[in-house]
C-alpha cells in the first residue's frame, strides 16, 4: 500500500478526538442525541482547524448503523465507506473547481432522487465562498426548503463572501486557531504513536511554525520525519525548513547593546555565505525585539516567548539593556525593514543597512524623565531647580535623541550660554484693544488676552465651552465680546465671512446663557452678530492659542516660562510628541 501522509492518516475518527473545537463538537453531539440536526451547517474560520473534518464526522454520525452517544461507531460498512470516500449518499465538492450555476443545478437535480443505501443524503461543499453569484442563487430554493433526509454542510475560510441570503438559512459555526498547549499535545501524540521522539525545542519550534493550524502542524512534522534520523530537536527542524537559528538573533543583540556594527555586518555575512534566507532573518529580528519588549515589560511574560527557557533566560538579560521606548522604536524600524528587504532586489544590502541603523540606534529620552532625574540629583544650582518643578503635570511631552554621534560635546553647555534664545521665545501679556501682544498692567497678568481685558473671563468662559460642548465652544472663539451691563447682554461680534460658524451654533443661544450665567454669576442673553470688530484677527488667535493651542506652542510657552527648560528643549532638539506617543508616555495623573 501507497504511503499516506500523517495528516489524513490521523484525522480524527471521532468528536472527542477533534482538538480545540469543543465549542462545536459539544453541540452537534447535542444536536444529534435530541434529534434537532438543521438541514443546513456552515463551519467558517482559519485553514486546517478541522471544518471539513467535522463535516465528515457528521456525516458519518446521521447515517452510521450503530452511533454512540452522538459519534459514529466508525466500523459498519457506512462509515468506513464514507471515511474512504466512496459513499454514494455523501457527496463531497470543491467549489472552487466547481463555481458555475450548472454544477449547482446538478447538484440540486441530485438532491431529489432518493438515497442508495444510507438514512440521508449529505452535500459537503468545501470553500463555498467560491461559488458564482448565480451558483448562489440556484441554491437558495433548495436551501431553504430541502427534501427530506437531504443536509447540506459547507465550509469555507472567508465568511464574508457568502451572501446574506444563504447565511440566513444555515447554522453557523465558528472554528479557532489552535493553542500552542493543544498542538503541542497532538504532535507529541502523533509522534509517539510513529515511533519517533521529539524534543522540548524541537516541539516549540514546529508549534511556532503551525501558526494554530493543526493540519500545517502534522504536515511539517510529516516532513520533519521524513528528513531527519534520531531525535528530532531544534537543529533538525531548521535544517528541514531552512531557518534561523535564534542564537544569531542572541547575537545581534549583543551586537546592539555594544555597539559592534561591524560585528553585526560579519553576521550577515555568515548568513548569505551559509545560503539561509536573509529574508527570514529580518523577519526574525521584529520577534526578537517583541520577545525583548514583552521582557521588559514583566520578566515573567517568558512564557509567551516561543524559545527554550536557557535562551528566555538570556533575552531576560538583553532586555535589561533597553528602555520599553526603544524597543517599541526598534520594533517599529525592524518592520520598516522586514518590508523593504522582502520586496527588495538585493536584500543583502538592505539587511546590512539595517543591522549597521540597529547599532547605531540612538536611545529615545522623554525630556520629563530627563527632568526629573536632574531634579532627583539636585540639578546644578537654581537652574537644576526650576527644571523639577516644571516636569509635572501641565508640561507638554517631548521626545528627544540621545548624544549625537560625531557631534560637539553639548554636556557642559551652561544654562546661562542662550539670551537669544530666550530673545526669541514672545511674551503672552495682552494690550488693551489693540490685538497685539504689547506689554498690558501689571494687573492683567501674562495669561490675559485683549477680549479678556475687555470682557474680563472671557477665556475661562471659553474654556469651558471646549470641555463640555467643543463645537459651541471652536466656533464662538472666533467672535470677539462685547459685555452690555445694563441690557444684561454678552454680544459677540463675527467677521462677516464667518456667517457659517454663526449659523452653525444658533441653536445652541440657551446652552451659551445657561454657560454665561454660570461664569459671570448673573443672567446673560447672549446675541451673535456681524460687525467691523468681529474683523480683528489677531485677538481671535491670541484667544484660540490660550484655549486651544497646538503642541508646539504649548512647547513654546512652557519654555518660555522655564528658561532652564528651554536650555534642556535646545540642548537636546526636543520635539513635541506626535498624538498616539503622547498618550503613551504622559505620566499619570497624581
Amino acid at each position: 500500500m501507497s504511503y499516506q501522509a500523517i495528516a489524513r492518516k490521523y484525522r480524527p475518527e471521532t468528536f472527542a478526538q477533534v482538538v480545540g473545537q469543543a465549542h462545536v463538537t459539544s453541540t452537534l453531539r447535542a444536536a444529534l442525541r435530541k434529534g434537532k440536526l438543521h438541514h443546513a451547517y456552515l463551519f467558517s474560520g482559519p485553514r486546517g482547524c478541522g471544518k471539513t473534518t467535522v463535516a465528515r464526522l457528521l456525516a458519518k454520525a446521521i447515517n452510521c448503523a450503530g452511533p454512540v452517544d452522538g459519534d459514529p461507531c466508525g466500523q459498519c460498512d457506512t462509515c468506513k465507506a464514507i471515511a474512504r470516500g466512496s459513499d454514494l449518499d455523501v457527496l463531497e465538492i470543491d467549489a472552487a473547481s466547481n463555481t458555475g450555476v450548472d454544477n449547482i443545478r446538478e447538484l440540486r437535480d441530485m438532491a431529489q432522487y432518493s438515497t442508495a443505501g444510507g438514512s440521508n443524503r449529505v452535500f459537503i461543499i468545501d470553500e463555498v465562498h467560491m461559488l458564482s453569484k448565480g451558483a448562489f442563487n440556484a441554491l437558495l430554493k433548495i436551501l431553504e426548503e430541502p427534501p427530506a433526509r437531504v443536509y447540506f454542510f459547507f465550509a469555507t475560510t472567508e465568511a464574508n463572501k457568502i451572501p446574506r441570503t444563504i447565511l440566513s438559512r444555515c447554522q453557523r459555526f465558528d472554528f479557532r486557531l489552535l493553542g500552542r498547549d493543544e498542538l503541542a499535545g497532538r504532535l507529541r501524540e502523533v509522534a509517539a504513536a510513529e515511533g519517533v521522539s521529539i524534543d522540548e525545542t524541537g516541539l516549540r519550534l514546529l508549534v511556532s511554525l503551525a501558526e494554530g493550524s493543526m493540519r500545517d502542524g502534522l504536515s511539517l512534522l510529516d516532513q520533519v520525519i521524513a528528513g531527519s534520523e534520531g531525535t528530532i530537536d531544534e537543529k533538525a527542524v531548521a535544517d528541514a525548513f531552512g531557518l534561523v537559528a535564534s542564537g544569531l538573533f542572541l547575537e545581534l543583540n549583543e551586537c546592539i547593546l555594544a555597539k559592534d556594527a561591524a560585528r553585526a555586518l560579519r553576521l550577515v555575512e555568515d548568513l548569505a555565505a551559509a545560503g539561509q534566507s536573509l529574508d527570514g532573518f529580518a523577519r526574525g529580528v521584529v520577534t526578537n525585539f517583541r520577545n525583548l519588549l514583552l521582557l521588559r515589560v514583566d520578566p515573567a511574560l517568558g512564557a509567551m516567548v516561543d524559545l527554550p527557557p536557557d535562551r528566555v533566560e538570556i533575552l531576560r538579560r538583553h532586555a535589561d539593556g533597553f528602555s520599553e521606548q526603544d524597543l517599541l522604536a526598534l520594533i517599529d524600524v525592524a518592520s520598516r525593514h522586514f518590508e523593504r528587504i522582502h520586496r527588495s532586489t538585493q536584500p543583502r544590502i538592505m539587511l546590512e543597512a539595517a543591522v549597521v541603523e540597529y547599532c547605531r540606534f540612538e536611545s529615545r529620552v522623554l525630556l520629563a524623565d530627563l527632568a526629573r532625574r536632574l531634579a532627583d540629583a539636585g540639578g546644578a544650582g537654581a537652574g537644576g531647580g526650576a527644571v523639577g518643578n516644571g516636569a509635572g503635570g501641565g508640561r507638554p511631552a517631548v521626545s528627544a535623541a540621545g548624544p549625537r554621534p560625531g557631534g560637539a560635546d553639548h554636556t557642559a553647555r551652561p544654562a546661562t550660554a542662550r539670551p537669544a534664545a530666550a530673545a526669541e521665545r514672545p511674551t503672552y501679556a495682552g494690550g488693551v484693544g489693540t490685538g497685539a501682544r504689547a506689554a498690558g498692567p501689571a494687573s492683567a497678568g501674562p495669561d490675559l488676552t485683549s477680549a479678556d481685558l475687555a470682557v474680563p473671563g472671557w477665556t475661562r468662559y471659553i474654556d469651558a465651552l471646549m470641555k463640555r460642548h467643543p463645537r459651541l465652544g471652536s466656533c464662538l472663539m472666533m467672535g470677539l465680546p462685547e459685555l452690555d451691563e445694563a441690557g444684561a447682554c454678552l454680544r459677540v461680534v463675527f467677521a462677516p465671512d464667518k456667517k457659517f460658524m454663526v449659523d452653525s451654533i444658533a441653536d445652541g443661544t440657551g446652552t451659551l446663557a445657561e454657560m454665561a450665567a454660570a461664569q459671570w454669576g448673573r443672567p446673560l442673553r447672549v446675541m451673535l452678530e456681524y460687525g467691523q470688530r468681529g474683523q480683528q484677527v489677531e485677538v481671535a488667535e491670541e484667544i484660540r492659542q490660550e484655549v486651544a493651542p497646538t503642541h508646539r506652542e504649548e512647547l513654546r510657552k512652557a519654555c518660555a516660562g522655564d528658561p532652564a527648560l528651554g536650555d534642556l528643549v535646545d540642548l537636546l532638539g526636543g520635539q513635541p510628541l506626535p498624538e498616539s506617543e503622547r498618550q503613551r508616555w504622559d505620566p499619570p495623573a497624581r
